[in-house]
């Protein structure tokens, strides 16, 4: 599973970090603590229910879904909450498959790196009304492997379901480390075109809540190491931590209301259809 040339090895750093705990900060913003993280997955969770309701004609109750990047197992409960009964998640850390199957005895699991192959567990399932990426393709440094696993997520997706995407953009592509890599929007939703996935819909999620916040490399990895340096306070206080999220995401609504936007993270529906290019 090694995921680009400089030898990362994607699995083994996925089990170690999820290994370490499941709270919202391991698999959020790790610097902030989870009281701030807390609040980014309220944000998350608000543009989710909408994308569903434009998006999702058939109750939940009837719908099959398919979790990509389960992680944390925040959108199993999620999904759960909401009366699905036909789930299936998967994840690259083998760890973080035991331990939701164990959570979540009705619901399946199947561990496999998406951006490799069709999980031969899922080559038999058919296709999925909805079938979710949340914060995984800007986690696959190497390009090949992301046009891999969008390649292959196309095929699981129902030709009257939906994908649902989120991902942290950029104007230009650059890498921040060796398990980030920020694309550039216009070339990311080419690669999806490409797959016979069509942009039905998208939404702005977060305009300083959490970074990126210019699109300019050295300026981002600047704001990245205030972050960091903001987090080592916030994670002192909870209620602090809260707090600053709370102000900071009224901003972003407030900007999201007046058009403003920024390159950054955004929550993506796509529907089966023709490449226009093609």
């Amino acid at each position: 599973m090694t995921d680009n040339n400089n030898g990362f090895d994607a699995g083994a750093y996925w089990q170690e970090r999820v290994g370490a705990g499941a709270d919202l900060a391991v698999v959020g913003h790790r610097a902030m603590g989870p009281a701030y993280n807390g609040i980014i997955y309220e944000r998350r969770v608000d543009a989710l229910q909408a994308m569903i309701e434009r998006h999702v004609d058939k109750p939940l109750e009837q719908v099959r879904v398919l979790d990509i990047g389960c992680g944390s197992g925040f959108y199993t409960s999620f999904w759960q909450a909401h009366g699905v009964r036909d789930y299936v998640g998967v994840d690259i850390s083998e760890r973080t498959i035991e331990h939701l199957g164990e959570l979540y005895p009705d619901y399946a699991f199947v561990h496999a790196d998406v951006s490799e192959e069709l999980p031969d567990a899922l080559k038999t399932a058919g296709t999925f009304d909805v079938v979710t990426i949340f914060d995984v393709l800007y986690h696959i440094v190497d390009n090949d492997r992301v046009a891999a696993a969008i390649g292959i997520i196309a095929l699981l997706v129902a030709d009257d379901g939906c994908l649902l995407v989120m991902d942290q953009l950029c104007q230009s592509e650059y890498q921040v480390s060796r398990h980030v890599r920020y694309r550039g929007r216009d070339s990311y939703l080419r690669t999806f075109a490409g797959n016979g996935l069509v942009l039905a819909d998208s939404e702005l999620l977060f305009h300083y809540l959490v970074p990126p916040i210019t699109s300019i490399k050295i300026v981002d990895f600047l704001f990245a190491a205030a972050f960091k340096v903001l987090g080592v306070l916030l994670r002192l206080s909870d209620r602090l931590a809260a707090w600053v999220a709370t102000k900071l995401l009224r901003l972003d609504a407030r900007l999201r209301a007046r058009n403003v936007r920024v390159p950054n993270c955004e929550l993506f529906a796509f529907s089966k259809g023709a490449d226009p290019d093609v």
